[in-house]
């Protein structure tokens, strides 16, 4: 028995429709072939030839701008402009101005020229401006001894011998011992460093030696220290004599 011609050959499929991936694959195959043909004549020293199509143009780099640089911290320019700043700031120089003037004026000591030198362990006697008032030899000794302040205190005496009579007569080894002696009786320290001094003790001295007796002065907060014989000498006033009180 014969065949039949194409009775056994099994029905021809149909073929799936292209896809866009098999487009694409096909498209980079082609672009590859492409690409190694330019190498080839590039080697060759050839040029491409007319109508050959251009390559397609390379993505570019994305470019960086660089941002404008943003102030972040502004607070000091919002503090400048503030109204409260400026009032503080000003309140704070008054202040400053005050506390200068006020020690520059009242608060510190003012030591004229080293009178002489003692020869002792407490030093060289220190004058200063004036014999009374609170800034003067006898209202600076008061506060010294308010304070324990042995040194200073005791280098407003001129010379040693004057130092041990004021020590003896308060039962004291030396000056420095009597003043803290004393120290020990002084129940206010505001008070007993504000000595007050009659008006005629204030005036300008017209000779270089005058005497302060503690009986005359108002003294409150601690005892009264006797009385003082002060003398000019340099430029500063210096307690050259000392002797106890009849008032105490």
């Amino acid at each position: 028995m014969t065949d039949e011609p194409g009775k056994d050959l099994a029905p021809r499929q149909p073929q799936p429709p292209a896809t866009p991936m098999d487009e694409q694959f096909r498209e980079f195959q082609e672009f590859q072939r492409f690409q190694e043909f330019r190498r080839q004549q590039e080697a060759a020293g050839q040029t491409a030839p007319q109508g050959t199509p251009p390559a397609p143009p390379q993505a570019p780099y994305p470019s960086y701008e660089p941002q404008p640089y943003q102030h972040r911290n502004r607070w000091w320019i919002f503090v400048l402009k503030s109204r409260l700043f400026w009032r503080a700031l000003f309140l704070l120089l008054v202040v400053i101005s005050v506390l200068w003037a006020y020690n520059h004026y009242f608060g510190t000591d003012d030591p004229g020229d080293i009178a002489q030198d003692s020869g002792g362990v407490t030093g060289p006697a220190q004058g200063l401006s004036s014999p009374a008032g609170l800034q003067g030899t006898v209202g600076m000794f008061y506060k010294h001894v308010s304070f324990a302040d042995t040194t200073r205190a005791c280098t407003l005496f001129l010379r040693d011998d004057t130092r041990q009579k004021f020590a003896n007569a308060h039962n004291a080894s030396d000056c420095a011992a009597a003043v803290k002696s004393l120290k020990k009786q002084v129940t206010s320290v505001d008070k007993y460093q504000q000595v007050m001094f009659p008006p005629e003790m204030l005036k300008t001295p017209t000779t270089t030696k005058v005497t302060i007796n503690s009986c005359e002065l108002t003294v409150e907060g601690g005892p009264r220290l006797g009385t003082f014989v002060v003398e000019k000498v340099g430029s500063g006033w210096v307690i050259t004599d000392w002797s106890p009180s009849t008032c105490g």
